[in-house]
């Protein structure tokens, strides 16, 4: 019996079809879903052109890597701290302008990072760029999750997630090139004018669903009780866990770091050949959440999720051992982008479907805290792995997590979500 069902799924369906439920979603949803995507992918391509410009900063500031670490271990634990935070601003105020203001507010601080004259000014404006950034994931998604149900959903979410994957993917390239003719400062303001724009935009041309459609006498729970609902629902927990365990090997932390690292200082690859497998990578990042996102449109979320988890674990325990030639070597990297990418979005569509509209908010918003601050505590103990047993070790390591984290949904029986129903109690907000 499906736990928490009192509060997520009673008489969700059938409120659904009395409210006249969309299969395809709201007007303006081709909007949202265009403007929220393009934002997450400028997102990305402003964290690809920040390890482009950290060498020349160093020496034109004069600062070192000591420095430069501690700046990037706080603007991670803000960024991370600042997803549950953001969550529950959704809850009261109007998601696109939280979305849209974010995002401009972004733009200007990379502006302010490109006339920076000192590292305290460098430092400060590349902090705060995180704080503008912060809603993007969980607010974004769970605006995204009001535009699009049932069957497209996932293929929504996917799209949201891969457009940050194509930021990544396709932008140090061309990075390099603006840098090489105008340099870092004049590089770095072009890269904050869209987002400034893609923000305003979102301000005027987007609508919140939720606040057009929210009824007056609606009561507005704390943050505290909001967040307290959410961490409630023992089946967002086992998801939560499944995310927190399996990122010691999905997305761009580990596995991003450190398979470039055991292709140069194991099988000894020259840089360009290094860039060519770690692309290959990528290109599987590009495919494999909306892979994912449609295989959960079509089949139980579960059922991928378990395939994907499967495949990475299989895909990265072999991986030293395929790695004898360029070919096979990019084929397992392409199969590996593929399935440790494409487990994010099937995991959002769950979180969608155990949480109702209360709460799905802070339910995406606990989902990114804990995402992005497992991949803080991961980092650190793969690295211990990799000094004291090898980097061949670290990949034993990825494939026990994805193991570990297949477990964790097992056990969570998630297979008892019903996988055309999302839990829709306030169903006002759909119709």
């Amino acid at each position: 019996m499906l736990r928490d069902s009192g509060k997520s799924f009673m008489g969700g369906h059938e409120q659904h079809h009395e409210a006249g439920g969309h299969e395809h979603g709201h007007h303006g949803s081709g909007r949202a879903l265009t403007l929220i995507s393009l934002a997450h992918g400028i997102n990305h391509a402003q964290s690809a052109l920040k390890p482009l410009v950290y060498p020349l900063v160093l020496v034109q500031l004069g600062f070192g890597y000591a420095e430069l670490g501690i700046m990037l271990g706080v603007a991670s634990a803000v960024g991370g701290s600042l997803q549950l935070v953001a969550g529950g601003l959704g809850r009261f105020v109007k998601r696109h302008l939280l979305l849209g203001l974010g995002n401009a507010f972004v733009g200007i601080c990379f502006v302010l990072i490109a006339v920076a004259q000192s590292f305290p000014q460098f430092f400060l404006w590349t902090v705060m760029s995180r704080v503008g950034g912060a809603a993007q994931h969980p607010v974004g998604s769970a605006l995204l999750s009001h535009h699009f149900e049932r069957k497209h959903l996932g293929t929504a979410l996917a799209a949201h997630f891969t457009a940050g994957n194509v930021g990544t993917a396709f932008i140090p390239l061309f990075a390099a090139v603006l840098i090489s003719l105008w340099g870092w400062r004049v590089t770095t303001v072009l890269f904050a004018l869209p987002a400034i724009i893609v923000g305003v935009a979102m301000c005027i041309f987007l609508k919140d669903p939720r606040a057009t459609n929210e009824p007056e006498s609606r009561a507005k729970h704390s943050f505290w009780q909001e967040s307290k609902l959410a961490i409630s629902n023992t089946n967002l927990r086992w998801i939560l866990l499944a995310a927190v365990v399996a990122a010691g090997g999905s997305g761009h932390g580990i596995v991003s770091t450190f398979l470039p690292l055991y292709l140069s200082h194991n099988l000894g690859m020259e840089p360009t050949t290094v860039g060519f497998v770690f692309t290959a990578m990528m290109i599987g990042s590009i495919f494999g959440p909306l892979l994912g996102g449609k295989l959960a449109d079509r089949w139980h979320p579960q059922k991928i999720l378990l395939g994907a988890y499967g495949l990475a674990a299989l895909t990265t325990v072999l991986f030293p051992w395929v790695s004898g030639n360029l070919f096979s070597t990019s084929a397992a990297a392409l199969i590996l982008g593929v399935s440790a990418f494409g487990t994010h979005p099937i995991l959002q569509t769950m979180v969608v479907q155990v949480t109702d509209d209360r709460i799905r908010d802070m339910g995406f918003a606990w989902f990114y805290t804990a995402a992005f601050m497992a991949g803080a505590i991961w980092s650190p103990a793969v690295g211990y792995i990799a000094e004291s047993l090898g980097l061949t070790a670290v990949f034993g390591a990825m494939a026990a997590s994805f193991v570990l984290a297949s477990i964790c949904i097992v056990l969570g029986q998630l297979h008892h979500i019903p996988q055309t129903q999302l839990a829709t109690t306030d169903s006002w907000s759909h119709s």
